[in-house]
């Protein structure tokens, strides 16, 4: 077991440069994504663009989340995964995407108001199998290895 899929995805303004946050969304999902670019308005209703890299394949998408770093993965457990997983067995994740565009990995607690990068990574987990269980293990393996 581990993850079914992966997806990052940016909302950027208009002065934000698209070709550096695609080239930094290529590397944190790996080459292996399909990367859509997108028009949409903000809620306070200005033009914006979204940048959506995702990955179905398996593989693939444990290595989008090995990608995290070991101290990030290891802030994720000691935080507890749980909090962090939907009702879709989707656990989410935020960084920093000033630090992403410097290819640095940074996560941001509730309360920070700054520009991210808005990850999902699809669990696999099955009927008797905890969702948390299933990425506490998967994550456990990455950093033993």
């Amino acid at each position: 077991m581990g993850l079914h899929s992966a997806t990052w995805r940016i909302h950027a303004s208009a002065v934000d440069d698209l070709n550096l946050l695609e080239e930094s969304l290529r590397w944190l999902t790996g080459d292996d994504c399909n990367l859509t670019v997108g028009k949409d308005k903000s809620w306070h209703g200005s033009e914006q663009t979204v940048l959506e890299a995702t990955t179905k394949r398996k593989k693939a998408a444990l290595k989008a989340l090995a990608r995290l770093g070991d101290e990030v993965l290891e802030g994720l457990l000691d935080e507890g995964v749980s909090r962090r997983i939907d009702d879709e067995k989707v656990m989410h994740v935020r960084i920093k995407l000033s630090n992403l565009a410097r290819g640095e990995i940074v996560l941001i607690s509730e309360d920070d108001t700054v520009s991210v990068a808005k990850g999902q990574f699809k669990i696999e987990s099955y009927p008797g199998s905890e969702p948390s269980d299933v990425i506490t293990e998967t994550i456990l393996s990455m950093l033993n290895s």
